[in-house]
């Protein structure tokens, strides 16, 4: 059984909105049959995650990318079609999401680490390697709003990765959350997500980072118009992407 499978998947979003209209307009428009206008996120998606693997998403701005971890992630309901996703699933989908800026680097780990599924006895011991690996041990008590988006980034990436570490979920979806860091944090990160490799954990990973994708998953799906164009090897996932957008990364 695939740790992930769609059929069909769809999701479609208002491109109209009231705004300033009366809502009068609205039912006029109703009773004569117009609906609002579209825009199609996701346009039929089947696909099969086989447990374990690890599959990078790549695509152009606005291919769906996000919507799809979205949709996986229980947070968006399809317009149509169905997705299933076998055991507990972790995200960490946009840069700012779970955060209270106002609170210490600490006291979000906390925070965070609860929201993924850490028992407070399991953030406790934690806390070092956490900090140790974001490279945040001198900004423990720092409101996280101090913070660069970057050392954001690697604080919630850390906390991410103790999750995996303690094996508390199954699937984990990862959207550009590594965009802020620099190179030498990315590459750290690659070497810790192959030594936590295990094989009933699989990875969702979307960015625009493709060597960072290379390095990290094996599979990778190229997404355009919010439809799958390609499925197969990173390497020829990657080729196909670059082909298709004139050679742009």
């Amino acid at each position: 059984m695939p740790a992930v499978a769609a059929r069909g998947l769809t999701k479609h979003f208002v491109l109209e909105t009231r705004r300033r209209r009366p809502l009068y307009r609205d039912l006029v428009n109703a009773v004569r049959g117009q609906s609002p206008q579209h825009v199609v996120a996701l346009g039929g998606i089947d696909l099969d995650v086989p447990t374990g693997q690890r599959v990078g998403i790549v695509g152009p701005n606005g291919a769906g990318k996000t919507t799809l971890l979205r949709v996986l992630a229980g947070i968006y309901r399809p317009t149509s079609g169905a997705c299933r996703v076998q055991g507990r699933v972790a995200c960490f989908l946009e840069a700012g999401v779970g955060i209270a800026s106002t609170l210490s680097v600490l006291n979000n780990i906390h925070l965070y680490g609860a929201v993924v599924g850490l028992t407070r006895r399991e953030t406790r011991a934690s806390i070092a390697r956490i900090l140790e690996f974001a490279e945040l041990e001198d900004f423990r008590f720092v409101p996280v709003e101090h913070l660069s988006l970057g050392m954001q980034q690697r604080l919630f990436f850390a906390i991410m990765v103790e999750t995996m570490r303690r094996r508390k979920a199954d699937v984990f979806l990862f959207d550009e959350c590594l965009s802020g860091t620099d190179a030498r944090f990315s590459e750290k990160s690659e070497r810790l997500l192959e030594e936590l490799r295990h094989p009933e954990q699989t990875i969702l990973y979307a960015s625009h980072n493709l060597p960072h994708l290379r390095a990290v998953c094996g599979t990778a799906i190229f997404l355009k118009d919010g439809r799958i164009r390609h499925y197969g090897t990173t390497a020829e996932v990657i080729q196909t992407y670059l082909g298709d957008c004139g050679g742009r990364g």
